[in-house]
């Protein structure tokens, strides 16, 4: 009997072990997948959040902020933060300074699956240019209503990829040197997409901005992109700039590509 017992009572302190893991994991399945992935994290609840050590963390419901604070602050490196389809809501133009999702200076962050509009500042934002500032990745991402930027992520050879930005005041997508910028979709913002030197710009759509469709600085490779109806050049290259197998059209002033920048080498493309 009391052998029964010991094992009962170690059979049910390995289930409360159990329950205790599975309420702190949360089930991920991976694009390009149809493979569940459980993975420990933590939930964020409301809004304003910080998270200030490195882990995953996940949202399981719309949440929404009045605060002057941004939405969600991260100030740790090493952070993915996945909101599961759910949207990150702010307060309008109550609170000029608030972001949706703030970080300085960090590294290795990455933000997936889902939305954040409304807040009065941009919707993500990394305005460090610090040279540890590097390898954020936005994936999957919906940023509208901001009245900033959409996505503004200053420092080097960040990833923002299968994301829309639109109804944004400033650009939709902005981003430093080193940028990995593909596959996106960005309109009436004030800019669609822009980048800093070095940068890989392929698979955009761009139209009906108020400003420039796609802006890049020297040294970057743009490719395979469409631009249209923008308010300004479709595609402007700053120099030393390879484009090839875009489609640029209906731009006003006339100038759907700047075809005559310094140094740049062309494939073909087509820009009347």
């Amino acid at each position: 009997m009391k052998k029964l017992f010991i094992l009962f009572s170690l059979v049910t302190i390995i289930s409360l072990c159990s329950f205790a893991q599975a309420a702190n994991r949360v089930v991920i399945i991976p694009l390009n997948s149809s493979s569940p992935v459980y993975v420990a994290g933590q939930e964020i609840t409301s809004l304003p959040a910080t998270i200030s050590t490195p882990g995953f963390y996940f949202i399981t419901k719309d949440l929404s902020s009045d605060s002057s604070l941004p939405g969600i602050a991260i100030t740790a490196d090493n952070v993915t933060l996945d909101l599961m389809g759910f949207s990150l809501v702010g307060p309008g133009a109550s609170f000029v300074s608030s972001n949706g999702i703030h970080m300085d200076g960090r590294s290795n962050v990455e933000i997936r699956n889902g939305t954040v509009r409304s807040f009065p500042g941009s919707g993500i934002y990394e305005p460090s240019s610090a040279p540890t500032t590097a390898g954020h990745r936005i994936l999957n991402m919906r940023v509208t209503g901001n009245g900033k930027h959409g996505i503004r992520m200053v420092g080097a050879n960040h990833i923002v990829e299968r994301c829309t930005a639109w109804d944004n005041t400033d650009a939709g997508i902005s981003v430093g040197i080193g940028a990995n910028v593909s596959n996106n979709s960005s309109y009436n913002n004030g800019d669609g997409i822009m980048t800093g030197g070095g940068a890989r710009v392929t698979g955009n759509v761009c139209y009906d901005n108020t400003r420039y469709g796609i802006y890049t600085a020297f040294g970057s490779t743009v490719t395979n992109n469409t631009s249209y109806s923008n308010g300004g050049i479709g595609i402007y290259l700053v120099g030393n700039c390879y484009a090839d197998q875009n489609c640029a059209y209906d731009n006003e002033g006339s100038v759907n590509m700047n075809t005559s920048c310094s140094n740049c080498t062309f494939g073909t493309n087509h820009a009347p």
